[in-house]
């Protein structure tokens, strides 16, 4: 089986098991490894809060996924994920024969590895694009969360470095996936509402139960 083949196989089984048919970026061709029947792709994550350990999760379901490394600043964050992991594995014994993934504080620590062959990003959205554009100069395919990006010049980055290195890169897209979204979207196109000339959304939502509240200024933890 093509390299090529089995990196497409291994994004659509994850997306559609977690995060829905995500968008893979138009011209991104296939990576330069070539992997057997029975080899497995070697997955790093970035981010593990709520968002990361979902993906994580369904990442790990997967039969010809080994979860090698997973990344966070906030230890609280690292120990839940391997404890879900673990969950997983017991579960199903997809990783039963594999060592527990490696952990890191920096990316660059999953970055630098070169056993590792794609990456997750599932840091907070303003912190998607230096490991996207990064884990593609080193080699890595990308599952990046939704959004790409918050600025639309960090968008256009993430989509070179994806098409310099020929990397595959896949942005998570539930919403766009949801058949109620996609008839309120045909509504406005239809314009049944008319003319649109003001909307007001939201970002960096604060909720239960991993919100951080509102803390004064302080110095950083000392784990940081």
């Amino acid at each position: 089986m093509s390299d090529e083949i089995n990196r497409r196989d291994f994004i659509k089984r994850a997306g559609l098991s977690s995060v829905g048919a995500g968008l893979a970026m138009s011209g991104i061709g296939p990576t330069g490894n070539v992997l057997g029947a029975n080899d497995k792709i070697r997955v790093g994550v970035i981010g593990t809060g709520r968002q990361g350990q979902g993906d994580l999760r369904a990442f790990a379901r997967q039969p010809d996924v080994e979860i090698v490394a997973v990344c966070d600043v906030f230890q609280p964050n690292l120990e839940a994920t391997m404890r879900g992991l673990q969950e997983v594995m017991t579960a199903q014994g997809s990783q039963a024969s594999a060592d527990p993934p490696q952990t890191h504080k920096d990316l660059r620590g999953i970055l630098d590895r070169k056993d590792i062959d794609a990456i997750v990003v599932a840091t907070p959205d303003h912190w998607h694009a230096l490991p996207t554009v990064e884990a593609c100069e080193a080699g890595k395919d990308v599952y990046v969360e939704k959004p790409i990006s918050t600025v639309i010049e960090e968008g256009k980055m993430m989509v070179a470095a994806a098409r310099k290195h020929n990397r595959v890169v896949q942005v998570g897209t539930q919403q766009r996936s949801g058949i109620h979204f996609q008839k309120a979207v045909q509504a406005v196109q239809d314009g049944m509402i008319g003319k649109v000339s003001f909307v007001r959304t939201w970002n960096y939502e604060n909720e239960f139960p991993q919100g951080i509240g509102h803390p004064a200024d302080s110095d950083p933890p000392p784990t940081l």
